[in-house]
């Protein structure tokens, strides 16, 4: 599959915290861009990007997450971190 963007999305955006909302036709995932005071509690933010989805892609979103996560988990994470001794 050949996807096109623009050149000025290309570099993506950056996250540390989502937001998910839903409804009975669909689902939001604001991304946001959080500042933080030094005892680590969120001070303000700025959304990074809304994406609005049906509910068959957030299952599909879901499975490949998982996938994802167990892979990059295999590969990355010590032993003790993924429930091995």
């Amino acid at each position: 599959m050949k996807i096109q963007s623009d050149p000025s999305q290309l570099n993506g955006v950056w996250a540390n915290a989502a937001a998910v909302r839903h409804s009975p036709h669909e689902f939001t995932i604001d991304f946001l861009r959080c500042e933080f005071d030094t005892d680590g509690k969120a001070t303000g933010g700025t959304l990074a990007q809304r994406i609005n989805m049906s509910p068959l892609l957030v299952t599909q979103l879901i499975q490949a997450l998982q996938d994802n996560w167990s892979k990059y988990a295999e590969r990355s994470m010590p032993p003790e971190f993924r429930g091995e001794t």
